[in-house]
């Protein structure tokens, strides 16, 4: 597999996904103005220009977020990054992906680090962020996990809340979120996911 990336994008879920199961992955980092290392055109890969994107092992490529950590968990050991496929949890799990996807990484965070956004546009997303804080505040109240247990929708909202100081988002308002949060930053995957992108971070 061959998986695309920006350091600390939402793409970082996928790399969280991938050392959580121990899958083999070749990492390919995207460069500032869609290039790619060879000097490719990353569009030709992933039309809108989003990471992360996938080369699957049979050779299609995947794109959306949502869709390339479903593959991630379909190819790994049962129950490593998913519940049972057909199970009340993994349409529970496939729920919170989305939630993540439209509700907050789109209607916020996508807003906030949009160059072409203006001001009234970022006030707006701003006052957007307070409602699924709110429920994801409130069902993770007394949970370590989204679901029973640890899923690529946590590796996705954990990827979403790392951005909530750079994009201006006071993230201590909602307590419950700064936990979980912080223990997920202390989970072995999560630390190797972000211990090898921090520097591509820090060098861009």
């Amino acid at each position: 597999m061959k998986l695309y990336f920006t350091p600390f994008a939402c793409s970082l879920a996928a790399r969280i996904a991938v050392e959580e199961a121990g899958l083999d992955a070749e990492f390919v980092q995207v460069l500032p103005g869609r290039k790619l290392p060879d000097g490719g055109d990353f569009t030709r890969v992933s039309p809108m220009g989003y990471v992360p994107a996938l080369e699957t092992r049979s050779g299609i490529t995947l794109t959306e977020g949502p869709a390339v950590l479903q593959y991630l968990a379909d190819n790994a050991e049962d129950g490593v990054l998913a519940p049972a496929l057909f199970s009340e949890e993994r349409y529970r799990m496939q729920l919170w992906l989305n939630f993540v996807s439209t509700e907050v990484h789109k209607a916020v965070f996508a807003v906030l680090f949009a160059k072409d956004a203006g001001a009234v546009e970022k006030d707006a997303a701003l006052g957007r962020v307070a409602r699924p804080f709110e429920v994801l505040s409130a069902h993770l109240e007394g949970r370590e996990h989204l679901g029973a247990d640890f899923t690529v929708a946590d590796a996705y909202l954990l990827s979403v809340l790392n951005w909530c100081e750079t994009a201006g988002v006071d993230i201590a308002a909602w307590p419950v979120l700064l936990g979980y949060r912080t223990r997920l930053r202390t989970r072995p995957s999560v630390m190797r996911a972000m211990a090898a992108e921090m520097p591509l971070l820090k060098a861009a």
